[in-house]
């Protein structure tokens, strides 16, 4: 439905001239995996031969932008044929400038995913590999009320399943505002506020309410930094089975009865981010990220998170180019069960574009994480590496 209605909208007259561009594109990679499932014993290791066909929509007027992205992700394993999967990934985005002054921006998305996978990717948080649907959809407006005050409202869902368990479904609502002031040519300041409602099944309700101040300062044309600091408040309610001994005075019988009682636990604290993106030469670049953040975990747990994270970029000449990063987060429990979980991860990988449309990647990647409880601590360690062959054909039957 989102697809048409954009498409009517592109349709119109006030598209003439719209310049449509189709981009497809496919990768083929063969990788080496010494443990699959991220345990801390019993590894899996695997060969895994993963085929990726990719294609992009894109339509463009002087006010409007539509762009259609899908990726489908087919892995084959070598030894453990019953790990083979399909996933999926479809973006869909609805660009308008209404006038000089007013913005707005529609994205809908649907996604089958490997949640392991996406958990490392986030957080380093460790889950049992089980496959996830995820539907979402926002919508976002921005008004420039002067030449230097800006206001942007935005909110939306999103809608995760777990058809093979054993992962609560969860509905995530979030509402956002972002007054933006633009200082001088160099600096700008803001105020992010941001509202989360995430409705776990039957379990629980974790609703999160964050504030933060932020000041961007753009050093060069190459260079810039981004430093906010704030504070978040989290409510979580959820159901606990308590039983209850009654006693029949008439019968003098005892009957153990199950009754599920509501709690409530409170947690805030301080949060802040950093990033500095610098083009040291022409050839070298870093970009380096860090913050404090409150995180909602696939089972129902609310975790306050800490991350630092880099990446370096080194450009050999017009063909080949390299690229590393570096990251470690550590994630705590914000009720009593007091879990620590630390993960650091380090992926170096190098690009040699053969001919315009043809590019080979060579990728390692080294993975270690440690989670720490009340009674036990546990280790786990993986390494990878691969090499990967793409394909793609930029505006492929373009207009223009």
């Amino acid at each position: 439905m989102l697809s048409f209605l954009c498409l009517s909208v592109l349709s119109g007259k006030a598209t003439n001239g719209a310049d449509w561009s189709f981009n497809p594109g496919i990768e083929v990679t063969q990788k080496y995996n010494d443990n699959v499932l991220f345990t801390e014993r019993a590894n899996l290791e695997d060969f895994i031969t993963s085929i990726k066909p990719k294609m992009q929509l894109l339509g463009r007027t002087e006010q409007t932008q539509l762009r259609l992205d899908s990726t489908l992700v087919g892995e084959k394993y070598c030894k453990y044929e019953d790990l083979d999967t399909i996933n999926t990934e479809n973006r869909a985005s609805f660009d308008r400038r209404w006038s000089p002054k007013f913005f707005t921006t529609l994205n809908g998305t649907f996604r089958k995913d490997e949640i392991l996978e996406t958990e490392l990717e986030r957080a380093g948080q460790v889950g049992v590999r089980e496959d996830r649907y995820l539907y979402g959809v926002d919508l976002s407006g921005t008004y420039a009320l002067s030449d230097t005050f800006s206001l942007t409202l935005g909110g939306g869902g999103n809608f995760s399943y777990y058809p093979d368990g054993p992962y609560p479904d969860l509905d995530l609502w979030q509402i956002n505002v972002n007054p933006v002031w633009t200082i001088n040519l160099q600096d700008s300041a803001g105020l992010l506020i941001n509202y989360y409602d995430a409705d776990y099944e039957d379990i629980s309700t974790i609703r999160t309410f964050t504030g933060s101040l932020y000041w961007r300062r753009d050093l060069s044309e190459t260079t810039y930094f981004v430093l906010g600091a704030g504070y978040r408040y989290t409510r979580t309610k959820y159901g606990v089975q308590d039983i209850n001994l009654i006693i029949y005075p008439d019968t003098g019988f005892l009957i153990l009865d199950t009754v599920e009682e509501g709690h409530t636990w409170k947690d805030d604290g301080f949060i802040f981010n950093f990033e500095l993106n610098n083009d040291w030469t022409d050839r070298f670049s870093t970009v380096v990220t860090a913050g404090r953040e409150h995180y909602n975990s696939i089972d129902a747990r609310g975790i306050e998170r800490n991350y630092i994270r880099t990446t370096l970029k080194y450009r050999l000449n017009e063909t080949v180019s390299g690229n590393c990063r570096v990251g470690y987060d550590t994630t705590t429990e914000d009720d009593p069960t007091e879990e620590d979980t630390d993960y650091i991860r380090v992926s170096p990988y190098l690009s040699w574009r053969l001919t315009r449309n043809l590019t080979v990647r060579f990728g390692l990647s080294y993975e270690y994480g440690r989670e720490e409880t009340k009674y036990n601590d546990y280790d786990r360690d993986r390494f990878r590496g691969w090499i990967t062959v793409s394909c793609g054909y930029p505006r492929l039957l373009s207009q223009h």
